[in-house]
């Protein structure tokens, strides 16, 4: 059975905001520990410190996977 032209358009779609959330997962972990390292010079509370690390594990994990998939894309 072929899909109908609306099927691929929101796969299509649905592909391209997974493939934004995981950029922007990547990123963050890229940027988090940055942020650790200034809170701690700040004199934050470590407990901050620790919820912020453990949003950057979270980070890592959904953006694990960004850019080593083929683009399908043209």
């Amino acid at each position: 059975m072929v899909p109908s032209v609306s099927t691929h358009h929101a796969r299509s779609a649905a592909a391209r905001t997974g493939s934004a959330v995981r950029a922007a997962a990547f990123w963050t972990a890229v940027a988090l520990p940055f942020v650790a390292v200034v809170l701690l010079a700040l004199g934050v509370p470590l407990t901050w410190i620790g919820l912020l690390l453990l949003g950057n594990a979270a980070a890592f994990v959904v953006g694990h996977d960004y850019r080593t998939r083929p683009n399908h894309e043209g």
